[in-house]
């Protein structure tokens, strides 16, 4: 029924056109096998896409690089999302080292790899990624030691022997074959040149290339229906694998691709800067990705970047700034499944040093530190953009970005993305009516339709709940991206975005709630936000949310008005960051909840009253800010019973104490003493 109602959204030529690609698409797949018969024919392109000056790579950055290569080295695996499994310098690529599943090396489709059986197909994908080979690339480029080089270079071959091209649950998505190429190109870029012993070497590595590079276009994940952040990675991955490929058909190869990418660029990201897929995760991906096309463009220099990509990517890294707190951190709204183009030193740190409990892997504060330096765009940490040959004086400006964003001390609107924020003090609060994601046929949207964060001092308070997981455990899924998961309102128990039921149901959503635009203004009580959406439209009820910055104090006031007629219940959930408790005192019609940390650096307060009698109980409510992990925490529970319409007011106050900054980690800095090797492992 969902697939039929996307169906019947689009014109007769787009499905005519749909129906020609997806035969098309079959043809091309039966003709790999052909085409991989002439892998044999290219040669290996080193393009500059890193281009350090040693000098310029801080020992800090040093220090990391060299400790997580050691750990590689040694057989174990940091990943953002699980503890450093000890793998061995062999692991088994094709296995779920979780649930210790496996998938046999054999011919297979993606499909017939999802399982229900606690298993998770991201888990040997992730790893067949090779992300951290570019980072032995990197440790064998600081320190010249060839024990870097050796390790990096076995590692990809026993990575071609196990997995042969069209055989096991590694070669059934472009994307992930993409991803891995990309990598291989990146480790190539950093060990070569090459030696006359090393010739057997990176002619089978260059042949992996070309295989990759078929693989992707025999089986692209493009659509006249959808397009996303998978078609997105298979052209840049595309472009990346032709850049470093020379032979036949490569330099058209290269224009088409470039054409591509600029056209998803205008496609998939709004004019205001933000990813169309409702999600700060694949914002971060997609950042990412075309900030790789881009410094590829820029190391080819073959002909000039688009001023209008340029300009869209500058923008992106703007609503990135203005999400992020002062370590970089961004909210988990939306799906989030850590993915990568390349491991920055933000992903080093957390892998290392941080307990698999604490992680965030929406910290992207050198991410940001390379737009700074691209594009003079907001403020980040330089140590990977050195790695790209850039500095604090190189910033380009691209395109007119002016009044793109409105912006003001107390009050920011980034009007296509659906996300308004407000200033109070040392207080933000942040709004969000996203659309739903890819006009309402995305699968990574969630029910978070007026739903808000609040950061005091840099430090969440009230928070998103991220993902979980997506096929591990369906509970789980539908779970986070539920209406009752997030800071809002739910009406009768309905979900504001119908969940389908079933193994198909976890990347699918309803298209019930609309949003309207973030309407922006001042009043006498202060600057406001507001939004509306329909998702209770089948029960005749319409939400609208008002969010305040109090004018004479430091509070923030959200109204919510309930429109339409009958008797309804509905229910407040308010989700606390981990860090944090509450506790209620009821009074009635009034609820006051004190929100306390273990930091005791600031309280806060809420307190929420109706017309109608309320209920209210805090319960446990588990956060997920790493694909995977959960970690215990409390969520306050609101629930009433009105006739329609009926208003429910929300204040939320705080103190802070005077030497307080309120940050949860303070500087970023690590002295080398800190960084070490034993026990890193047990993250």
């Amino acid at each position: 029924m969902r697939l039929l109602k996307v169906l019947k959204r689009e014109s007769s030529l787009t499905l005519a056109r749909e129906a020609l690609w997806r035969a098309q698409r079959e043809w091309n797949r039966k003709r790999t096998p052909a085409r991989l018969r002439r892998t044999g024919e290219f040669q290996f392109c080193c393009v500059p896409y890193y281009a350090p000056a040693p000098q310029s790579i801080s020992k800090r950055a040093q220090t990391l690089i060299l400790s997580f290569a050691d750990e590689i080295r040694s057989g174990r695996y940091p990943l953002l999302s699980y503890k450093t499994p000890e793998l061995g310098r062999r692991p088994k690529w094709n296995r779920d080292f979780v649930s210790g599943a496996e998938w046999p090396c054999a011919p297979c489709e993606f499909r017939e790899c999802l399982r229900q059986d606690g298993s998770d197909i991201k888990v040997p994908y992730e790893l067949s990624r090779l992300q951290f080979l570019p980072v032995l690339g990197k440790a064998f480029a600081v320190s010249g030691d060839p024990c870097y080089r050796r390790a990096a270079m076995a590692l990809l071959s026993d990575w071609i022997e196990a997995n042969p091209v069209l055989h096991g649950v590694n070669w059934t998505l472009a994307m992930e074959a993409a991803l891995r190429g990309m990598s291989i190109c990146f480790l190539l870029n950093l060990l070569a040149p090459f030696s006359a012993e090393e010739q057997p070497w990176i002619k089978a590595a260059t042949r992996s290339l070309a295989e990759h590079l078929f693989f992707v276009e025999g089986h692209s994940e493009f659509s006249y229906l959808v397009s996303s952040n998978h078609y997105l990675s298979n052209i840049v991955g595309g472009y990346c694998l032709s850049c470093f490929l020379e032979g036949d058909g490569m330099a058209a190869r290269r224009r088409g691709y470039r054409r591509k990418i600029e056209a998803e660029m205008a496609k998939q990201v709004y004019e205001d800067g933000a990813d169309y897929e409702a999600s700060t995760g694949y914002h971060v991906l997609t950042t990412q990705l075309f900030t790789t096309a881009f410094l590829l463009m820029r190391a080819e220099a073959r002909s000039a970047i688009a001023p209008a990509f340029a300009g869209r990517l500058r923008l992106m890294f703007r609503f990135l700034g203005m999400l992020a707190n002062s370590q970089g951190e961004l909210p988990h709204v939306g799906d989030c499944d850590d993915g990568r183009t390349e491991f920055l030193l933000d992903d080093l740190h957390q892998m290392l040093l941080v307990p698999l409990a604490e992680r965030n892997s929406l910290r992207a504060s050198h991410l940001l530190g390379i737009g700074q330096r691209l594009f003079g765009e907001g403020q980040g940490r330089g140590d990977d953009a050195a790695w790209y040959g850039l500095s604090d004086t190189e910033a380009e400006r691209f395109g007119d970005c002016r009044a793109n964003v409105q912006a003001d001390a107390s009050v920011a609107v980034i009007p296509r993305g659906g996300i308004g924020m407000l200033r109070n003090g040392s207080a933000e609060l942040l709004f969000f009516a996203i659309p739903n994601g890819i006009h309402g046929k995305g699968s990574h949207t969630h029910n978070d339709k007026l739903s808000f964060v609040l950061r005091i001092a840099g430090r969440e308070v009230l928070c998103d709940p991220g993902t979980g997981c997506y096929t591990r455990d369906m509970a789980m899924r539908n779970h986070f991206r539920g209406t009752l998961a997030h800071n809002t309102i739910a009406i009768d128990g309905v979900e504001q975005n119908r969940i389908p039921e079933g193994l198909r149901g976890l990347f699918l959503l309803g298209n019930e709630a609309a949003v309207t635009p973030v309407e922006q203004g001042r009043d006498a009580q202060g600057w406001f936000l507001r939004a509306a959406h329909s998702g209770y439209r089948a029960l005749g009820v319409t939400h609208i949310r008002t969010v305040r910055a109090s004018a004479d104090e430091t509070a923030f006031v959200i109204e919510d008005e309930l429109e339409g007629a009958g008797e309804h219940e509905f229910e407040f959930n308010v989700q606390l960051a981990p860090e944090f408790r509450a506790e209620i005192l009821p009074m009635g019609n009034t609820i006051a909840c004190r929100i306390a940390g273990s930091s005791q650096k600031f309280r806060a307060e809420l307190t929420v009253s109706a017309e109608a009698a309320l209920q209210a109980c805090v319960e446990a409510s588990p956060v997920s800010r790493a694909f995977g992990v959960t970690v215990p925490a409390e969520k306050l529970r609101i629930r009433g019973r009105a006739v329609l319409p009926a208003r429910i007011i929300t204040r939320m106050s705080w103190t802070e104490s005077r030497d307080g900054d309120g940050n949860c980690e303070g500087s970023e800095e690590i002295a080398p003493s800190e960084v070490v090797v034993e026990g890193m492992h047990e993250s």
